[in-house]
């Protein structure tokens, strides 16, 4: 008689989720680009605005994939609380595009009853939010006593990276207060601090992901 197979005991198989999680990630990327190709730019100063505006959408969900495939490569979806965690998590980065395509219409195209940016911006911010603490629950399921699948000269980093992920989600969360969009930093164009602080968490992340790795190759060297 064949045995039923027990989720919660077997775990899904790593190459679904992973086949699924890039196939997400790949449309996401693919609609910010789709959402450039729909404007009409008159400038080369729009085309530039246009290439950086992607830029920085390409760069969120790129840094969030990295974290996410260095999870996922060592770390099995054996519990219901790490398969519900995996599917909010590919819900939030479908929506990354969506809510940025949405900040920037309402940033140059307001329209009556439309929500303006500070609103659209404010949701964007809870997104990436939320996006890091998921990774950070990931990550902290690395580092978990039982069925530890990483060295243990990696758990100092991990755990570092843990809390700058938790930082990061404040920081998101915080930013998405209305006090944040109104404090202008530049007038011309303008740049209110909301965007300040996200642009200083990647700049952080990105420099945290270096450490990641050199501490992953001496782990690697002893």
């Amino acid at each position: 008689m064949p045995q039923s197979l027990d989720i919660t005991r077997e775990g899904i198989p790593r190459p679904r989720i992973r086949a699924l999680s890039d196939m997400i990630f790949g449309l996401a990327i693919s609609i910010g680009a789709w959402s450039q190709l729909t404007q009409k730019p008159g400038s080369m100063a729009v085309i530039g605005y246009s290439l950086l505006s992607f830029g920085f959408a390409f760069l969120v969900l790129a840094l969030v994939w990295l974290r996410y495939s260095m999870v996922m490569s060592v770390l099995r979806i054996e519990s219901t609380a790490l398969v519900a965690a995996n599917m909010i998590l590919l819900f939030l980065v479908s929506a990354e595009p969506y809510l940025y395509n949405l900040m920037n219409i309402s940033a140059y195209v307001p329209s009556p009853g439309e929500l303006n940016s500070a609103y659209t911006s404010a949701f964007y911010a809870l997104d990436l939010g939320a996006l890091m603490i998921i990774l950070a629950f990931f990550t902290y399921e690395l580092t978990k006593e039982e069925k530890r699948p990483v060295p243990r000269e990696l758990l100092r980093s991990l755990k570092l990276t843990i809390y700058t992920s938790i930082i990061a989600a404040a920081i998101f969360f915080l930013s998405a207060l209305p006090v944040f969009w109104s404090i202008i930093v530049i007038q011309s164009p303008t740049v209110p601090l909301r965007y300040i602080m996200w642009c200083g968490v990647f700049v952080a992340n990105i420099g945290r992901r270096l450490d990641v790795r050199m501490s992953s190759r001496k782990a690697r060297a002893k």
